[in-house]
């Protein structure tokens, strides 16, 4: 069996884990989706005060948000070990993890999965409305479903590799946690609205340093607003495979100064 047969096996036997106490993953799936439905529907209603924010009406800015979250949550639901990479350098699971004939990375992402049914379901779901609103106005084509596949696709591999460099920062600094929530949580809440909104300075940091920027907003561009051209989704393709390159060096050379916990 080859390395992909094992990590589809290995993520199998992860979900039928979390699937042994039924009531326990209904309950959680049910409280995870209210939760993500509390945090749209704060936009929806600070959106339908304002109507429109900077000529960015509520469907765009809902495309904005659907696509953001799936690409989060897809990440979450097959990097949810690279998401939370902390507990396995202090409590030493990283050593058991170095004596699996596998490459090292595959087991660290294999080891752990999260259930995210409610949550993907209700960003599918925003952003399936979307779409379907912007049809019906006239704003984008058919087009936009294969371009929005193309662009969840990309921005799940961005926030993986935004993921995994900060993962293997923890080879040097052992606690990522405060920097997840810089280089993942802050990201991702300004992301979930236009980059014109905010000052030169964020938007470089959202496009340059963390690109975020190019989960949505920068194909979004094109895709739903038509200012530019089609070469946004060239240029986020791009800016995905590099970051992947990156992060997976990064990566390598934390590997070889990690120190083991000795437990």
């Amino acid at each position: 069996m080859n390395w992909l047969g094992i990590a589809a096996m290995l993520y199998k036997i992860n979900v039928r884990a979390g699937m042994q106490y039924r009531l326990n993953f209904i309950l959680s799936t049910l409280l995870a989706a209210l939760v993500t439905v509390s945090e749209f529907l704060g936009l929806v209603v600070l959106l339908s005060v304002f109507g429109a924010i900077r000529g960015w009406s509520v469907w765009e800015i809902g495309y904005l948000y659907g696509v953001l979250m799936t690409a989060k949550f897809l990440y979450r639901a097959f990097g949810s070990a690279i998401n939370n990479f902390e507990p396995y350098l202090v409590n030493g699971t990283l050593d058991q993890l170095l004596l699996r004939p596998m490459p090292l990375l595959l087991a660290v992402i294999t080891s752990r999965t999260r259930m995210v049914g409610g949550e993907l379901l209700q960003s599918l779901t925003v952003l399936v409305a979307c779409i379907w609103h912007l049809l019906a106005q006239g704003k984008v084509t058919w087009l936009v479903v294969p371009e929005t596949l193309l662009i969840v696709c990309t921005g799940t591999v961005i926030m993986f590799a935004a993921g995994l460099v900060t993962a293997a920062c923890g080879f040097w600094i052992t606690r990522t946690e405060d920097l997840s929530v810089l280089t993942d949580n802050a990201t991702t809440t300004a992301c979930q609205l236009p980059l014109s909104l905010f000052p030169q300075w964020l938007r470089t940091v959202l496009l340059a340093v963390i690109p975020f920027g190019f989960i949505n907003y920068v194909p979004a561009m094109h895709i739903v607003r038509g200012e530019w051209g089609i070469w946004t989704l060239g240029a986020t393709a791009g800016v995905a495979g590099a970051a992947l390159l990156v992060a997976l060096g990064v990566w390598s050379i934390g590997v070889t100064k990690y120190q083991s916990t000795g437990s």
